[in-house]
């Protein structure tokens, strides 16, 4: 077996805004820095069991691909009318540049030849036994070295040139920014729609692989120097899902090629379909199945991101190689669960690798006119909440790490399309569908409505720090930071009316997942001038059915220049309560978490919001970074650091931020009910939160019962009841970790009665040092 050729290579790249910064890379054949078209992403290869190795964007090899990436469907599905059944073992995937796939068995034979002029490796992380790391070694300028390993287990992995520690590739992060990094994918060729043994059978996959780019580090590369991260701390100012960002990673270009390469491998596509997370493999019917779409994220940057996946949640199953269980679960050391569940931010941090399932159901809470209605394609956004990952060059939002995902219209029809094709980045951020008072479409009488206006004033925070702030205000509420709570109950159908007053504003009900005229983001809808009324219907849920329900904590904020806006105070907290069921009474004094969920003491319910401030942001005006500008929106230094909320059972009245500054914690006693703590991550950063005793030793006190507004259940039966976890093994834990717009409910079971602390941090997006740290008296009686 001959090995496949990788040629180490140097070039400019054209960055989204036409910047050209130095690159380097795994190249298919050998150029110079001078190339116009340097090779620095081998094409997608496949290593097979019989030792050959074939170029093919697409596998398996002799499955039919997809028009645009996009599955047709097996037909109608006969008992829900407007969704369609998935064709089972049939469709090819396609892969971007970058990735090497390797069938089990095989054996991987790489040649490496660096045609730099410094020392450089090739490793792939994981990919050796015991999950330890195989590589080249050191390859001198202008050597070559030859790598050989068998294939490892299924699943993916990250290859990069791991710098001065190849022992610890993340602690030498440079070469993998300058470009060097890639995917390999391991599959079974004997079943090759399911991601490894005991995993979920899916209809597609896509894989996505996060980067991000510093043209300083790049420059002094280019002129054969030394990046040293303590003395040039990283600063990336673009960044990408796979190679692509902004309108050209949407598929908004005047690029009709590159257009169709995205929309093929990256932009998730399909038709609306009915899926159980107990079982994937369902069928409906011969040939068909009940599933979705694998989504494989790879995070090859240096960047902590968080994906948002706007229309639904995603169902995680899988992270850096462990599978999660569906029952039981636990508490990593640095506070992650491990079990299946759903999502609807997605946190990665640099080098890790996950595995979920896109289902493409119906976005549950679009109310029924409007989804019977629909004639077009429904687009909806996915975009990093770890907010200036979505500027390139400090503005020019959404400029950086965007993608989209779509349901097909009704038909068998694989066309996509349908928006405005634009020449750059520029053009695209600075033409955003504005609106002055558009119609409600099939407008019913609600059983919620608020009037949402803007406004903007000074506001004193605790601190002494004080700033200008943007923020809604509804009847009732006051000039109050965050913004008013809405909350109501499944079932209800709500209106939010927005009044800008000033400029362009919209709402977007972040997790909340109605159609898109009523999901609020401009480059899918509109932005609003005059107003508009938003209408949607939290789905309900039912007892033990993990897919349905839409009880939780969420949020609403402002979807336009998201970055600034949202930083500049347009965010609220946004409550599902579930509807009564009269098989789960309710105590006195007492509410339940979701449908089938533990009760909680309503008087003691607390929300918890972290929040930091840069004060240069809130100096800048509404579209700052919208024309092309560089508005240092990239560049996010928190200065403050604040825990904002309150008890829920009382409104604030008093104007300005709400700090948050006890939390009283019930110790359950026959008929008192323990206190529910809901948080909700208002940072663009991650945070740890933990909790302690007077003796400052941690204190498991934390029973974790929901994430993203979807309760934890134990999924271990393919078709009974999915228990609670709260009910099956409880969730306890004294650390969690979440990043940028993720939210957890948790019941407080502190041991005792007495004092405790729950102390916050707030970690650096790139270094994950401590920037600032508050905490807050926990009085449990």
């Amino acid at each position: 077996m001959s090995p496949l050729e990788l040629h180490i290579n140097e070039g400019f790249l054209p960055m989204v805004d036409g910047t050209l910064v130095y690159h380097r890379g795994f190249g298919d054949r050998k150029t110079t820095v001078a190339d116009p078209n340097p090779s620095l992403a081998v094409g997608p290869r496949v290593f097979q069991r019989d030792g050959t190795v074939i170029a093919s964007r697409t596998y398996p090899l002799h499955a039919p691909a997809p028009g645009l990436g996009r599955p047709a469907p097996a037909g109608e599905d006969p008992l829900n009318p407007g969704e369609y059944l998935v064709r089972r073992g049939h469709w090819a995937s396609f892969f971007p540049d970058r990735t090497l796939i390797a069938e089990t068995g095989s054996t991987v034979s790489i040649r490496v030849t660096n045609n730099l002029a410094q020392d450089h490796s090739l490793l792939f992380l994981n990919a050796g036994g015991g999950g330890g790391h195989e590589g080249t070694g050191v390859i001198r300028p202008g050597q070559s070295g030859t790598l050989t390993f068998q294939a490892p287990a299924e699943g993916t992995y990250i290859y990069c040139d791991p710098g001065d520690d190849p022992a610890d590739p993340e602690a030498d992060p440079v070469q993998r920014i300058l470009g060097l990094f890639g995917a390999l994918l391991v599959v079974n060729p004997d079943s090759p729609w399911l991601p490894g043994p005991g995993g979920h059978e899916f209809e597609r996959q896509w894989l996505w692989m996060l980067h991000n780019v510093d043209p300083v580090w790049a420059g002094i590369a280019s002129r054969q120097g030394t990046v040293d991260p303590d003395k040039t701390p990283a600063y990336p100012r673009y960044f990408t899902l796979n190679g692509r960002s902004g309108f050209q990673s949407l598929a908004a270009s005047t690029d009709e090629a590159l257009n169709r390469t995205r929309e093929e491998d990256t932009l998730m596509s399909g038709s609306a379909r009915q899926v159980d997370v107990r079982n994937f493999s369902l069928s409906a019917a011969p040939g068909t199945v009940r599933t979705g779409q694998l989504m494989r994220f790879i995070n090859a940057g240096v960047v902590h991101h968080q994906l948002h996946f706007h229309g639904n949640h995603l169902w995680t199953v899988q992270r850096n190689g462990t599978a999660f269980p569906r029952s039981g679960g636990r508490i990593d050391a640095d506070g992650h669960i491990e079990l299946q569940q759903w999502e609807d931010v997605i946190e990665m941090h640099p080098l890790d690798r996950k595995d979920s399932m896109l289902p493409l159901r119906r976005p549950p809470e679009a109310i029924d006119q409007v989804w019977n209605a629909r004639k077009t394609d429904w687009f909806y956004p996915m975009h990093c909440h770890a907010e200036p990952s979505q500027v390139a060059r400090g503005g020019m939002y959404p400029g950086g790490l965007v993608g989209h995902w779509t349901i097909a219209a009704p038909g068998p029809g694989d066309a996509t399309g349908g928006h405005p094709l634009y020449r750059s980045q520029a053009d695209f951020s600075s033409d955003q569908m504005h609106e002055g008072s558009p119609a409600t479409e099939f407008r019913q009488k609600p059983d919620v409505a608020h009037e949402f206006k803007f406004f903007n004033r000074k506001m004193k925070f605790d601190d002494g720090g004080e700033f200008e702030m943007w923020t809604f205000e509804t009847e009732k509420s006051g000039r109050i930071f965050p913004a008013p709570l809405v909350r109501l109950t499944e079932g209800q159908l709500f209106h939010g009316t927005i009044h800008p007053s000033k400029r362009v504003h919209t709402v977007h009900w972040h997790g909340m997942e109605p159609d898109p005229r009523n999901d609020g983001v401009g480059h899918t809808s509109f932005e609003v001038s005059g107003s508009y009324t938003y209408q949607w219907r939290p789905e309900k849920g039912s007892p033990g059915n993990p897919n349905v329900g839409a009880s939780g904590t969420y949020f609403y904020h402002c979807h336009v220049n998201t970055p600034l806006h949202v930083q500049m105070g347009m965010f609220g907290p946004l409550i599902i309560d579930p509807a009564p069921h009269p098989d789960y009474p309710v105590a006195a004094g007492a509410r339940r978490a979701f449908v089938d969920g533990p009760e909680y003491d309503t008087a003691t319910e607390t929300i918890l919001v972290p929040y930091s401030v840069d004060p240069r942001w809130h100096e800048l005006n509404h579209a700052a970074g919208l024309s092309g500008d560089d508005a240092g929106l990239d560049r996010f230094q928190p200065k403050h650091f604040y825990l904002l909320g309150g008890e829920l059972a009382s409104t604030a009245t008093k104007e300005g931020p709400a700090i948050l500054s006890r939390i009283r914690a019930r110790i359950p006693n026959g008929s008192v009910k323990p206190t529910l703590l809901r948080l909700l991550n208002a940072n663009y950063f991650p945070v740890n939160a933990y909790f302690t005793n007077a003796g400052n030793e941690r204190v498991p006190m934390a029973e974790l019962i929901s994430h993203d507004g979807r309760p934890f259940r134990d999924t271990s039966s393919p078709s009974g009841p999915a228990r609670p976890i709260s009910e099956t093994g409880p969730l306890r834990t004294s650390l969690i970790n979440f990043g940028a717009a993720e939210r957890y409910d948790m019941l407080l079971r502190p041991p005792a009665p007495g004092n405790y602390t729950l102390t916050v941090d707030l970690l650096d997006w790139i270094t994950q040092k401590v920037l600032h740290t508050r905490k807050i008296p926990v009085t449990a009686a």
